[in-house]
């Protein structure tokens, strides 16, 4: 199932319905700069706030990784640091020893 990342791009709250299944859709007030996540299909709401440019829709978001609830208002830069904790727990081993080399080799 795709999802949907939606941000609010304007100045001012943003009120949306999003949908979390086939049949079902929840509304919610995005303040500015927050983000929620959405089923991949177009609601009114959406369509007409992303025509005014008040919304950005991010049709390729990737969430089998974070499992992120939909239709919950989550800041860009909480999204940014889980993206991150998530990739920093599945690095390699490679990964991992040339951390541990440059951390031994910068130590003061």
């Amino acid at each position: 199932m795709n999802t949907w990342k939606i941000t609010n791009t304007s100045n001012e709250s943003v009120k949306i319905a999003c949908k979390t299944s086939s049949m079902n859709s929840k509304g919610i007030i995005l303040k500015p700069g927050e983000s929620c996540l959405s089923d991949s299909q177009l609601t009114a709401s959406m369509d007409s706030q992303e025509r005014r440019r008040f919304i950005s829709v991010d049709r390729e978001f990737d969430n089998s990784k974070l499992k992120l609830e939909y239709v919950v208002a989550y800041t860009d830069e909480y999204i940014k640091d889980l993206i991150l904790e998530v990739n920093s727990t599945n690095k390699s081993d490679f990964e991992k020893a040339a951390e541990d080399v440059e951390k031994y080799i910068n130590k003061p």
